[in-house]
């Protein structure tokens, strides 16, 4: 009687430590919700989206990438249905911390953004997209017909413009569609904290750090 109850000790506790790693792997929701969430959130449409640019992926960045427990990064990826792969566009950016009780906190970003794809069987990471101060990337998933979709805003004249970015990977190019009658301030862009993140404290809700200093998160 006693072996059977540590057994089944054994294998509850197996089952438990499971559950943070197996969770993270799970895709929440599909790439057509996610997109049309980040269009609710700002009252967009699809109509809003009349210009396009195509250009070429002028280089590829890539290198040897590992999924590990420690990665703080891991549960914000967004994952393929069949988790063998994972968009990042969160690392490069966001510095996060993880505090004593297990929340992840954030005391700010960096200016420049990257958005990646993680190849979790191959163990490979590559650059899909990098920008600057003037872009934001918000939002991402993957499409039924085998493009990537990266959705956020990109810099002019002090405002910022909603764009989508459609990522072919296989070809190499990319289409960007901006709505181009839609411009928000910098402060107004928070989706990222308020809804795809929100698991996440920003130092921008925190009464501890300085106030007056903002960043679009």
């Amino acid at each position: 009687m006693n072996r059977t109850k540590h057994i089944l000790l054994l294998l509850i506790t197996v089952q438990l430590l499971c559950l943070p790693a197996c969770k993270r792997a799970e895709p929440e929701d599909k790439p057509a919700e996610r997109l049309q969430n980040w269009m609710d959130y700002y009252e967009l449409s699809a109509g809003d989206f009349n210009a396009k640019d195509t250009f070429d992926r002028a280089y590829r960045v890539s290198h040897e990438f590992s999924l590990n427990d420690g990665d703080l990064y891991a549960p914000l990826y967004i994952y393929s249905e069949d988790s063998t792969r994972a968009i990042d566009i969160d690392s490069y950016h966001l510095v996060l911390e993880k505090r004593d009780n297990g929340e992840l906190f954030s005391p700010g970003r960096e200016a420049d953004m990257e958005a990646a794809l993680i190849d979790l069987e191959r163990g490979v990471r590559e650059r899909l997209l990098f920008c600057g101060p003037s872009c934001i990337f918000e939002e991402a998933g993957f499409q039924a017909d085998g493009q990537i979709f990266i959705a956020g805003f990109a810099e002019s004249d002090n405002d910022y413009f909603p764009v989508i970015w459609h990522i072919h990977k296989e070809n190499g190019f990319i289409v960007a569609e901006m709505a181009t009658e839609r411009a928000l301030p910098a402060e107004n862009i928070r989706y990222i904290s308020d809804r795809r993140l929100e698991r996440v404290i920003f130092w921008h809700e925190s009464s501890e750090l300085p106030k007056g200093l903002d960043v679009p998160l």
